[in-house]
């Protein structure tokens, strides 16, 4: 049987403070180590473009920046139908959700997405343009959102 396909989905920037964590916890996870089976990307803000990151992949495990959702630092974990919609429609590609991304790929291209999308958020505290580092609620939550990717993988490929 082969190993499933894993791709890992940092997104952020880490010109805009909290906006970074996706990267952080991707920084983490390339210290730990991952198997060989799973890709990790720096995705940025990628919008539309997500969707050419996941082509060929099993699984895909998107971490990001959330706002709205609880205290800063809170983690939370998403089914692909549990992402939230924006409430304000896109000002460009850019600017489209994970969820209307995604929505969109699997009517596009049937079949040519993972058969499971998970996002694993942290709640941010400020995203402020032009200003680096985490806040410190937000920084001290890096670990943790790390140790959720690795148990969505560790759900996918067996002794890891």
């Amino acid at each position: 049987m082969a190993v499933p396909k894993i791709v890992v989905l940092a997104c952020g920037n880490i010109f805009a403070g909290d906006d970074a964590v996706g990267i952080e916890v991707m920084r983490e996870l390339e210290r730990e180590g991952l198997p060989a089976s799973v890709t990790v990307v720096e995705a940025g803000a990628p919008g539309l473009g997500m969707l050419d990151h996941m082509f060929g992949f099993d699984k895909a495990v998107i971490i990001d920046a959330v706002v709205g959702a609880g205290e800063p630092g809170r983690i939370v974990r998403w089914r692909e139908d549990e992402i939230p919609r924006k409430m304000a429609p896109p000002v460009s590609v850019h600017d489209i959700s994970i969820r209307d991304a995604l929505e969109f790929g699997r009517k596009s291209v049937p079949g040519m997405l993972p058969s499971e999308v998970v996002v694993i958020g942290v709640v941010v505290a400020q995203m402020e343009a032009w200003h680096m580092g985490l806040t410190p609620e937000v920084a001290e939550a890096v670990p943790g959102a790390a140790r959720a990717v690795r148990t969505e993988i560790d759900r996918w490929v067996p002794g890891t």
